[in-house]
């Protein structure tokens, strides 16, 4: 038995090479039909059965990728708190390579069910930081197209074939993604909404006076800190403001 697909990427490659058509050209197609208002799986479903294959072979499980990403996060703390850095970076990001609001709420939902972190932190890899933050944003991206309805102005609620046990994270992926489409933006720090403009690294004025009194200098980078240029690139690049 084959292995189940996990992301959007694995489930197009192997359509790809079942089908024989080109990734690229799956892709496009795929893109280019969510953007009429398609979802991924139906998109996907039109193509397997007009190649003649059997839909049933090109299903994503959202509570398996869900268990999966949680896996990644809880497989070493010191590397999730790098992803967790890495990740708000690339929110507030305004490059082509920013990581999507939605994809980033969900981690923040996965992250909240994660046990009390152990006292030792030990250090991290940054060659298995960089795999594992990949990872979980393709991971993440796919979850949320999954379990949110989306249409071609956005994302418009819970899916009607959302797992129950991820509808709570659903619903909070698309109240916080309305709020921000909005102008506002949730604390990630005490939950209080405020303007985007307010915010300074994804906090509130409030919680980010707190945190500058009770760790002096945090924020400041080194001068060779690798910084994410990307969903999987990474480069030393200068200290960040």
């Amino acid at each position: 038995m084959c292995p189940l697909s996990l992301t959007a990427r694995d489930l197009l490659r192997k359509l790809a090479n079942d089908s024989g058509l080109e990734y690229r050209q799956l892709a496009l197609r795929v893109n280019k039909e969510m953007s009429r208002g398609e979802s991924f799986v139906q998109s996907v479903d039109s193509i397997v059965r007009e190649v003649g294959l059997n839909p049933d072979g090109y299903k994503l499980s959202p509570k398996s990728i869900a268990d999966e990403a949680l896996g990644i996060l809880q497989r070493n703390y010191s590397r999730t708190l790098m992803m967790s850095a890495v990740l708000a970076r690339m929110m507030e990001s305004k490059g082509k390579d920013a990581l999507p609001p939605p994809a980033f709420f969900a981690f923040l939902e996965l992250l909240s069910a994660i046990p009390d972190a152990p006292r030792r932190i030990t250090g991290g890899v940054s060659m298995e930081v960089d795999e594992d933050t990949t990872r979980i944003i393709e991971l993440l991206t796919t979850l949320v197209s999954l379990v949110c309805e989306w249409s071609k102005d956005g994302i418009r609620g819970v899916a009607r074939n959302c797992p129950e046990s991820l509808v709570p994270m659903a619903r909070t992926v698309f109240r916080k993604t309305k709020l921000y489409q909005g102008g506002l933006w949730t604390c990630i720090s005490c939950g209080k909404i405020v303007g985007l403009g307010e915010t300074r690294a994804l906090v509130c004025p409030q919680c980010d006076t707190r945190m500058a009194q009770a760790f002096p200098g945090m924020g400041l980078s080194s001068p060779k800190e690798r910084e994410r240029v990307g969903y999987g690139r990474a480069e030393d690049g200068n200290p960040v403001e």
